[in-house]
C-alpha cells in the first residue's frame, strides 16, 4: 500500500461505515452523531459487561455455586503458610512490627 493510497482507502472505509446497514450498529465510528446516542451506547455496553461480570462472580466467586472447593482449601493453606513465615521474620527481627501489621492486613480473608 502506497502512502498516496491512504486517503482513498480511508474515504472508502468511512463510506462503508456510513452505509444504512452499519448506521444503527452500536459500535460505529461515532461521527455524525450527537453526544447522547454515543453515551447511550456506552452505557448499554457497560451494562451488558457488568451483567456478565456479576454473573461470573456469582457462579465462580467466593462461595460461588460452581467454585471448586479445592481452590479455597489451597488458598487457605497458602495464607497460613505466609502468616507463619511473617511471624518467623518478625521473631527473627528481619521486619519491623509496623511492616508485620501491614503485611498481615494484606493476608486477611
Amino acid at each position: 500500500m502506497q502512502p498516496a493510497d491512504i486517503p482513498f482507502f480511508l474515504s472508502e472505509f468511512f463510506d462503508f461505515l456510513d452505509s444504512p446497514i452499519w448506521r444503527a450498529w452500536p459500535f460505529n465510528a461515532g461521527y455524525g452523531d450527537h453526544l447522547l446516542p454515543s453515551l447511550a451506547r456506552l452505557a448499554f455496553v457497560t451494562l451488558i459487561l457488568g451483567a456478565i461480570m456479576l454473573f461470573l462472580r456469582v457462579l465462580f466467586g467466593p462461595n460461588g455455586y460452581l467454585r471448586d472447593e479445592e481452590m479455597d482449601r489451597e488458598a487457605e493453606e497458602e495464607r497460613r503458610q505466609e502468616r507463619a513465615e511473617l511471624e518467623k521474620e518478625l521473631a527473627d527481627g528481619e521486619i519491623s512490627e509496623f511492616e508485620f501489621k501491614i503485611r498481615m492486613k494484606a493476608l486477611k480473608d
